[in-house]
């Protein structure tokens, strides 16, 4: 039997909202490691100590194995070892010179540590199989990790988004979503696991949470994946944010009319001041000590300029140290995860009837700029506070897109059955057991995608409840490499990697903020074709 909700304040401050990620094109499963990559010794070169594979516009691979030289538009090998040029298959070679910088489409430093036991050659999902065009590739941004799509009458629907901001090994994350997709005549759920962008996955898990539940009954995930069943839900009597706007309608329904900060608190934003918020009134819930506020949303682009232009570009080559080394380290590591942890993601709070003040009692986590997501947030009735039960949403100004909101008056954990994948199918229908087995569980088994690559994974749900409604949950986790892009790499860039600061965030809502309408048009633009 399901126990009632008892609500504690949530603290989710979880380093994992942070990611960048490392490439191996060698078909296994692996734990990446990286070594260090020397300062440039002069304002236009840069030396690369670890071994660099260079993934050309053409598909294929240059692999430097005792490490690079970059120098203006020209990489060449370190040492005495020559470099070779891989096809897309990795199977033919040939020496490489110099290799100019345009070919390429991004860097990685590596060094593959393979696993024993835990390694297996991936089969149907190893290699893309075509080559990345030209036009596409010099304004790719499209970013997120894995896509989940369902199949809704011959016509595919996004699900889902893995793992977005898991950008190292060290910030490997788990993400549960709930799916609007339906077990078919025979009891399957099938999902195309997609990676449409410049980026290597890594994917450790991947499964279904399969729960029961009344007819009458919602079932959301909380901010810690948790799921919990929902009833009486209602609208808010009121709906401000910060430029006093009233907001009701506009999160009135699940439309796609979406909340966004209003430019002049985006105008006004300094160091000490980089918030927004949404003030909503309820009527006073009666019998009751918790509820939940339940929010489907999603994050703008905020993140990707903060990512790919100050983390990433501004650098330069300086960035595959960072990525390759420093995050590496948990010092790095935990100083980024700390700042943005403690500055994105969104806070939920509630007045008090008895002190009058704000009280911090939840947060949600970044989930990711490109499919909506539903969250459900605990939060304690204040055993005083009138006729009114008042909640402020608290965040950075404009990393939001907010569709709904609405409040459950019911609210009880849900128990769940976990499902591991039934099957696991590459782009030709072929079933791969070696990837199927690499989901089954959170371990050292990994299973690697490359831009373009897709595969279908298959879950067996067994027949509909009879006397019962269900809904599904898809759990993944795991990290991505974002690919260091040629553009990235020339050029003037500032003298050492991403330091984390409250001027920094700035600087990307300023940027954000002009450049706003263009951003998401060419994020849109480039998502990688998948084959």
């Amino acid at each position: 039997m399901a126990q009632p909700l008892r609500c504690a304040p949530i603290r989710h401050l979880s380093s994992r909202a942070v990611g960048l990620a490392l490439l191996a094109s060698c078909t296994v499963y692996n734990t990446p490691k990286v070594s260090e990559l020397p300062r440039p010794a002069t304002a236009d070169s840069v030396a690369v100590a670890s071994p660099v594979k260079a993934h050309l516009l053409d598909g294929s691979t240059v692999v430097y194995r005792t490490g690079a030289v970059i120098a203006r538009d020209t990489i060449r090998s370190a040492g005495r070892k020559v470099a070779y040029r891989y096809n897309l298959t990795l199977a033919d070679s040939a020496p490489v010179d110099a290799l100019p910088l345009d070919s390429v489409v991004g860097m990685e430093a590596f060094r593959n540590s393979v696993n024993g036991p835990a390694t297996a050659a991936l089969t149907v999902v190893s290699v893309a199989g075509t080559a990345l065009g030209l036009g596409l590739a010099a304004v790719a941004i499209f970013g997120s990790c894995p896509t989940f799509y369902a199949d809704t009458g011959g016509v595919p629907v996004l699900e889902a988004e893995g793992f977005s901001y898991s950008i190292a090994p060290l910030f490997e994350g788990r993400d549960v979503d709930r799916l609007r997709t339906h077990a078919d005549a025979v009891g399957d759920v099938r999902l195309e696991v997609r990676n449409e962008a410049l980026e290597t996955h890594y994917i450790n898990q991947l499964g279904l949470l399969d729960v029961r539940h009344a007819r009458d009954e919602l079932v959301v995930p909380d901010a810690g994946g948790r799921p919990l069943a929902l009833r009486r839900v209602e609208a808010p009597a009121s709906a401000r944010d910060r430029a006093g706007r009233d907001l009701r309608t506009t999160l009135l329904e699940a439309d796609g009319r979406v909340f966004s900060t209003d430019s002049g608190v985006v105008d006004r934003v300094t160091a000490a001041d980089q918030d927004d918020f949404i003030d909503l009134e309820f009527a006073r819930p009666t019998g009751v000590d918790t509820v939940a506020l339940v929010l489907r949303m999603r994050n703008s682009l905020l993140n990707t300029v903060l990512l790919y232009e100050l983390m990433l570009a501004a650098p330069g080559a300086k960035s595959l140290d960072w990525v390759g080394q420093e995050l590496e380290e948990i010092g790095p590591a935990a100083r980024l995860g700390r700042w943005y942890a403690g500055r994105m993601g969104m806070h939920v709070l509630v007045r008090d009837g008895e002190e009058n003040a704000w009280r911090d009692v939840g947060r949600v986590p970044d989930t990711g700029p490109i499919a909506w997501k539903d969250v459900a947030v605990p939060v304690p009735v204040p055993p005083r506070g009138g006729d009114s039960l008042r909640i402020r949403l608290r965040f950075v100004a404009d990393d939001w897109r907010i569709d709904r909101i609405q409040l459950a008056l019911g609210v009880r954990r849900a128990p769940a059955r976990e499902l591991a994948p039934a099957e696991v199918l590459g782009a030709e229908g072929a079933p791969d057991t070696a990837a199927r087995a690499s989901l089954d569980a959170p371990d050292q088994r990994y299973l690697m995608t490359s831009p373009g690559q897709r595969f279908e994974v298959r879950f067996a749900t067994g027949p509909a409840p009879v006397d019962s409604a269900r809904t599904f949950l898809l759990v993944s986790q795991g990290y991505y490499i974002e690919w260091i892009r040629a553009a990235w790499v020339r050029g003037r860039h500032q003298p050492s990697t991403f330091e984390p600061s409250d001027q920094a965030l700035v600087e990307a809502l300023r940027r954000w903020h002009t450049e706003r309408a263009d951003y998401e048009r060419r994020f849109a633009e480039s998502r990688i074709p998948v084959r």
